[in-house]
Protein backbone atom coordinates (compact mmCIF):
# COMPACT_ATOMS: atom_id res chain seq x y z
CA UNK A 1 0.00 0.00 0.00
CA UNK A 2 1.63 3.56 -0.99
CA UNK A 3 2.49 5.48 1.80
CA UNK A 4 0.32 8.72 0.97
CA UNK A 5 -2.74 6.08 0.91
CA UNK A 6 -1.94 4.64 4.03
CA UNK A 7 -1.65 8.14 5.80
CA UNK A 8 -5.53 8.52 4.56
CA UNK A 9 -6.88 5.18 6.03
CA UNK A 10 -4.91 5.50 8.97
CA UNK A 11 -5.27 9.18 9.42
CA UNK A 12 -6.49 9.09 13.11
CA UNK A 13 -3.72 6.70 14.13
CA UNK A 14 -1.39 9.35 12.50
CA UNK A 15 -2.79 12.35 14.47
CA UNK A 16 -2.65 10.43 17.76
CA UNK A 17 0.89 9.41 16.94
CA UNK A 18 1.55 12.90 16.57
CA UNK A 19 0.50 14.32 19.16
CA UNK A 20 2.02 11.89 21.76
CA UNK A 21 5.60 12.60 20.01
CA UNK A 22 4.56 16.33 20.83
CA UNK A 23 3.58 15.73 24.49
CA UNK A 24 6.97 13.40 24.48
CA UNK A 25 8.99 16.54 23.14
CA UNK A 26 7.36 19.16 25.04
CA UNK A 27 7.95 16.58 28.54
CA UNK A 28 11.84 16.58 27.45
CA UNK A 29 12.29 20.01 27.25
CA UNK A 30 10.60 20.62 30.25
CA UNK A 31 12.54 18.40 31.96
CA UNK A 32 15.75 19.83 30.31
CA UNK A 33 14.61 23.44 31.01
CA UNK A 34 13.35 23.53 33.82
CA UNK A 35 13.41 20.23 36.09
CA UNK A 36 17.10 19.82 35.26
CA UNK A 37 18.09 23.12 36.44
CA UNK A 38 20.93 24.03 34.51
CA UNK A 39 22.83 26.71 36.41
CA UNK A 40 23.92 30.15 34.84
CA UNK A 41 27.80 30.49 36.41
CA UNK A 42 28.28 34.16 38.55
CA UNK A 43 31.92 35.27 36.83
CA UNK A 44 34.22 37.84 37.83
CA UNK A 45 32.99 40.43 35.42
CA UNK A 46 29.39 39.86 36.85
CA UNK A 47 30.50 39.84 40.52
CA UNK A 48 32.60 42.86 40.12
CA UNK A 49 29.28 44.54 38.58
CA UNK A 50 27.47 43.26 41.98
CA UNK A 51 29.87 44.49 44.23
CA UNK A 52 30.32 48.12 43.00
CA UNK A 53 26.24 48.38 42.94
CA UNK A 54 26.56 46.54 46.46
CA UNK A 55 29.33 48.34 47.77
CA UNK A 56 28.16 51.59 49.62
CA UNK A 57 31.34 53.90 49.60
CA UNK A 58 32.16 54.01 53.71
CA UNK A 59 35.17 52.74 54.82
CA UNK A 60 34.61 49.36 56.60
CA UNK A 61 36.48 48.90 59.92
CA UNK A 62 39.78 47.36 60.57
CA UNK A 63 38.09 44.18 62.02
CA UNK A 64 35.99 43.20 59.35
CA UNK A 65 37.84 41.42 55.94
CA UNK A 66 38.89 43.95 52.96
CA UNK A 67 35.92 44.65 50.39
CA UNK A 68 35.81 43.40 46.97
CA UNK A 69 35.52 39.81 45.30
CA UNK A 70 37.21 37.21 46.38
CA UNK A 71 37.62 34.05 43.93
CA UNK A 72 37.94 30.02 45.60
CA UNK A 73 38.26 26.59 44.27
CA UNK A 74 35.08 25.09 44.56
CA UNK A 75 33.28 21.42 44.52
CA UNK A 76 30.06 20.26 44.97
CA UNK A 77 26.61 20.42 43.76
CA UNK A 78 22.83 20.13 45.09
CA UNK A 79 20.09 17.85 44.50
CA UNK A 80 16.14 17.02 44.88
CA UNK A 81 14.58 13.79 45.78
CA UNK A 82 12.44 13.33 42.77
CA UNK A 83 13.05 12.99 39.10
CA UNK A 84 16.79 13.20 39.49
CA UNK A 85 17.10 16.56 39.45
CA UNK A 86 20.76 17.36 40.37
CA UNK A 87 22.86 20.40 39.65
CA UNK A 88 27.08 21.07 40.07
CA UNK A 89 28.68 24.01 41.08
CA UNK A 90 31.03 25.17 38.85
CA UNK A 91 35.21 24.80 39.49
CA UNK A 92 35.63 28.36 40.93
CA UNK A 93 33.08 30.90 42.38
CA UNK A 94 32.90 33.96 43.93
CA UNK A 95 32.01 35.70 47.33
CA UNK A 96 31.26 38.86 47.09
CA UNK A 97 32.23 41.02 50.31
CA UNK A 98 30.91 44.50 50.76
CA UNK A 99 31.04 46.32 54.36
CA UNK A 100 29.98 49.58 55.98
CA UNK A 101 29.37 49.30 59.63
CA UNK A 102 29.14 45.45 58.88
CA UNK A 103 30.13 43.16 56.18
CA UNK A 104 27.53 40.96 54.34
CA UNK A 105 29.77 38.38 52.54
CA UNK A 106 27.70 36.52 49.59
CA UNK A 107 28.75 33.63 48.07
CA UNK A 108 27.09 33.33 44.22
CA UNK A 109 28.26 30.32 42.45
CA UNK A 110 25.40 30.71 40.26
CA UNK A 111 22.56 32.77 39.43
CA UNK A 112 20.21 30.20 40.41
CA UNK A 113 22.04 29.65 43.96
CA UNK A 114 22.79 32.76 46.25
CA UNK A 115 23.80 32.24 50.08
CA UNK A 116 24.91 35.51 51.94
CA UNK A 117 25.04 36.69 55.56
CA UNK A 118 25.71 39.50 57.72
CA UNK A 119 28.99 39.62 60.01
CA UNK A 120 29.09 42.75 62.09
CA UNK A 121 32.45 43.99 64.74
CA UNK A 122 31.98 43.95 68.16
CA UNK A 123 34.40 46.51 69.10
CA UNK A 124 36.39 43.52 70.32
CA UNK A 125 37.63 40.34 68.23
CA UNK A 126 34.28 38.75 67.79
CA UNK A 127 32.15 39.30 64.60
CA UNK A 128 28.19 38.13 65.20
CA UNK A 129 25.69 36.91 62.27
CA UNK A 130 23.00 39.00 62.79
CA UNK A 131 21.04 37.62 59.26
CA UNK A 132 21.55 34.32 56.84
CA UNK A 133 19.72 34.32 53.55
CA UNK A 134 19.90 32.17 50.74
CA UNK A 135 17.79 32.74 47.76
CA UNK A 136 17.74 29.85 45.25
CA UNK A 137 16.09 28.35 41.99
CA UNK A 138 16.02 24.71 41.34
CA UNK A 139 13.05 22.63 39.59
CA UNK A 140 10.72 25.96 38.59
CA UNK A 141 10.86 27.06 42.37
CA UNK A 142 12.46 29.43 43.77
CA UNK A 143 13.23 29.95 47.62
CA UNK A 144 14.19 33.09 49.44
CA UNK A 145 14.67 32.23 52.94
CA UNK A 146 16.24 35.19 55.21
CA UNK A 147 17.38 33.74 58.69
CA UNK A 148 17.19 36.28 61.71
CA UNK A 149 19.47 35.61 64.90
CA UNK A 150 19.57 37.78 67.64
CA UNK A 151 22.35 40.54 67.67
CA UNK A 152 24.19 38.68 69.95
CA UNK A 153 24.74 35.83 67.87
CA UNK A 154 28.78 35.03 67.31
CA UNK A 155 29.88 34.31 63.64
CA UNK A 156 33.46 34.31 65.38
CA UNK A 157 33.70 34.59 69.54
CA UNK A 158 35.71 36.38 71.50
CA UNK A 159 39.35 34.61 72.12
CA UNK A 160 38.09 31.57 70.09
CA UNK A 161 39.79 28.71 71.95
CA UNK A 162 38.92 24.68 70.90
CA UNK A 163 35.57 23.63 72.58
CA UNK A 164 34.01 27.23 72.67
CA UNK A 165 29.98 27.08 72.37
CA UNK A 166 27.62 28.81 71.97
CA UNK A 167 24.06 28.48 70.84
CA UNK A 168 20.97 30.43 69.99
CA UNK A 169 17.11 31.08 68.81
CA UNK A 170 17.02 32.41 65.65
CA UNK A 171 13.50 32.35 63.05
CA UNK A 172 13.21 31.98 59.68
CA UNK A 173 9.91 34.17 59.48
CA UNK A 174 7.33 32.74 62.16
CA UNK A 175 9.72 29.37 62.21
CA UNK A 176 12.16 29.00 64.91
CA UNK A 177 15.65 28.03 64.07
CA UNK A 178 17.84 26.63 66.48
CA UNK A 179 21.55 27.43 65.83
CA UNK A 180 24.45 25.93 67.68
CA UNK A 181 27.74 26.96 67.15
CA UNK A 182 31.27 25.48 68.09
CA UNK A 183 34.96 26.39 67.82
CA UNK A 184 36.87 23.05 66.57
CA UNK A 185 40.18 25.17 66.97
CA UNK A 186 43.18 26.64 65.15
CA UNK A 187 44.21 25.40 61.94
CA UNK A 188 45.93 26.41 58.64
CA UNK A 189 45.05 26.92 54.96
CA UNK A 190 47.44 27.48 52.52
CA UNK A 191 46.42 30.55 50.39
CA UNK A 192 48.02 30.88 46.83
CA UNK A 193 51.02 28.68 48.03
CA UNK A 194 51.60 30.30 51.70
CA UNK A 195 50.08 28.76 54.61
CA UNK A 196 47.57 30.86 56.89
CA UNK A 197 46.49 30.80 60.43
CA UNK A 198 42.97 30.58 60.57
CA UNK A 199 40.33 29.68 63.15
CA UNK A 200 38.04 26.76 62.31
CA UNK A 201 34.66 26.97 63.55
CA UNK A 202 31.09 25.05 62.97
CA UNK A 203 27.78 26.67 62.74
CA UNK A 204 24.68 24.04 62.12
CA UNK A 205 21.05 25.73 61.81
CA UNK A 206 18.33 22.98 63.19
CA UNK A 207 14.95 23.80 61.37
CA UNK A 208 12.11 21.73 62.58
CA UNK A 209 8.29 21.98 61.10
CA UNK A 210 7.22 22.48 57.50
CA UNK A 211 10.88 22.25 56.95
CA UNK A 212 12.86 20.28 59.18
CA UNK A 213 16.64 18.94 58.75
CA UNK A 214 20.24 20.41 59.57
CA UNK A 215 22.70 23.17 57.94
CA UNK A 216 25.75 22.47 59.32
CA UNK A 217 28.82 24.66 58.16
CA UNK A 218 32.60 24.61 58.49
CA UNK A 219 34.37 27.86 58.33
CA UNK A 220 38.24 28.59 58.67
CA UNK A 221 38.30 32.44 59.11
CA UNK A 222 41.44 35.10 59.32
CA UNK A 223 41.03 35.78 63.08
CA UNK A 224 41.77 38.93 62.81
CA UNK A 225 38.83 40.27 60.06
CA UNK A 226 36.65 36.89 59.50
CA UNK A 227 37.51 36.81 56.09
CA UNK A 228 36.49 32.88 54.87
CA UNK A 229 39.53 30.98 53.80
CA UNK A 230 37.85 27.86 53.61
CA UNK A 231 34.37 26.74 53.96
CA UNK A 232 32.58 23.35 53.93
CA UNK A 233 28.77 23.41 53.83
CA UNK A 234 26.18 20.33 54.26
CA UNK A 235 22.10 20.60 53.77
CA UNK A 236 20.11 17.73 54.38
CA UNK A 237 16.01 19.33 54.28
CA UNK A 238 12.87 17.69 54.43
CA UNK A 239 10.21 20.26 52.78
CA UNK A 240 6.48 19.99 51.90
CA UNK A 241 6.17 20.31 48.22
CA UNK A 242 2.20 20.09 47.38
CA UNK A 243 1.64 17.30 45.30
CA UNK A 244 4.47 16.13 45.15
CA UNK A 245 4.57 15.51 48.74
CA UNK A 246 7.67 15.97 51.13
CA UNK A 247 10.79 16.27 49.17
CA UNK A 248 14.41 15.91 50.32
CA UNK A 249 17.19 18.63 49.36
CA UNK A 250 20.65 18.16 49.82
CA UNK A 251 23.79 20.14 49.37
CA UNK A 252 27.29 19.22 49.72
CA UNK A 253 29.75 22.08 48.67
CA UNK A 254 33.52 23.00 50.21
CA UNK A 255 35.37 26.45 48.70
CA UNK A 256 39.08 27.38 49.68
CA UNK A 257 40.74 30.87 49.02
CA UNK A 258 43.01 31.27 45.88
CA UNK A 259 44.24 34.90 46.80
CA UNK A 260 43.67 36.98 49.73
CA UNK A 261 44.05 39.98 47.68
CA UNK A 262 40.57 40.86 46.15
CA UNK A 263 39.50 42.59 42.59
CA UNK A 264 37.58 45.47 42.93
Amino acid sequence: MPVATWVVHHRLWAMGMGVVVIVVLVAAGFWYLVLRSPGTQVGLRQALRLYRQGQSGEAGGTLLPPSGVYRYRTTGDELLSVGGIHRSFPGTTEMIVTDATCSTMTWEPLVQHVESLVACPTGGSALTMPTARSDETIAGTRTDEVISCPPTTYFLPPDPIAGMRWGETCHSGPQPVRLAGQVIGPSTVTVGGRPLAAVHTRITFTFSGSESGTNPTDYWLVPGDGLVLRERETVDLVQKAGPLGRVRYTESMEITLESTTPAS
